[in-house]
């Protein structure tokens, strides 16, 4: 498991990164999963899975607000489907 400050510079990777997908995705729509090899289903587990495995050793703010982001990204992406 990675140590406290490992996991919040991941998350705070992380959270900076799903900004930029939820801020993009707004501007240019379904298009947005052509960048990603996973494509729509893989990216929205990819994050899911990310929040889920950085719970796992405790919660945070930061955490806090990826889960929130990333869930606006769901909620989006399933209104889009």
């Amino acid at each position: 498991m990675a140590s406290s400050p490992v996991r919040l510079v991941s998350a705070a990777d992380k959270l900076h990164n799903a900004r930029t997908v939820l801020e993009d995705y707004r501007i240019v729509g379904e298009v947005l999963w052509k960048r990603f090899n996973g494509g729509k289903e893989g990216t929205l587990w990819y994050y899911r899975a990310a929040v889920d495995a950085l719970r796992k050793s405790g919660t945070s703010p930061l955490i806090e607000e990826l889960d929130r982001v990333v869930s606006e990204i769901e909620c989006l992406a399933e209104n889009n489907a």
